[in-house]
């Protein structure tokens, strides 16, 4: 748990010191919240109540497995061209330390959506959903930063350029994510 504290707390400290474990578990769980959860709370608590899917369930954890590996393959290859010297392995077992927002943003979304009503009509509830949403993509867009900068290592413009560059790829996937079904981007 002290793992997961340090890179809840210190997210530069756990970039640099390469929390393999963490940034694995919150992948996973990130992914399984996506494919698992959400379909398992629609179920039990939805208003519909659909059937469970478990084969959609099965090809919703590969998407968010291959979605997960193309973007930091995609963070190797625009790093690498601004001259970080971080290899493949070290993005694909690192990047996930930037998923507690994610998994955050993936129960809230599981959970809004299922509990939907709570929201209708209720000023302040959406205005509190709403600020909710910022707040994790802000606290997203931080780690974002801290990663290329810290972890990818560059700096002055090759930062910039790359932060431009992977700001546009992770635009793409995000929406190729939602449309082949992952409610919050493996991203």
């Amino acid at each position: 748990m002290s793992l997961f504290a340090e890179a809840l707390n210190h997210p530069i400290e756990a970039y640099k010191h390469k929390r393999y474990t963490v940034s694995w578990a919150l992948v996973i769980i990130t992914i399984l919240i996506n494919s698992v959860f959400e379909p398992i709370l629609h179920h039990f608590f939805g208003v519909s109540s659909p059937e469970i899917d478990f084969l959609n369930m099965l090809k919703i954890t590969g998407i968010g497995i291959l979605s997960y590996i193309i973007i930091c393959f995609t963070f190797w290859v625009v790093c690498k061209c601004f001259g970080s010297k971080t290899t493949f392995t070290e993005h694909l077992s690192t990047w996930g330390i930037s998923y507690f927002p994610t998994a955050l943003c993936s129960i809230v979304v599981a959970i809004t959506e299922v509990f939907f009503f709570l929201f209708w009509n209720n000023t302040i509830l959406g205005m509190l959903l709403n600020i909710v949403f910022v707040a994790i993509l802000i606290w997203k867009f931080v780690l974002y930063f801290i990663y290329l900068k810290e972890f990818a290592g560059l700096v002055k413009w090759r930062f910039f350029a790359a932060f431009i560059i992977m700001g546009i790829i992770i635009l793409i996937m995000a929406a190729l994510n939602g449309y082949v079904g992952l409610k919050t981007p493996i991203l």
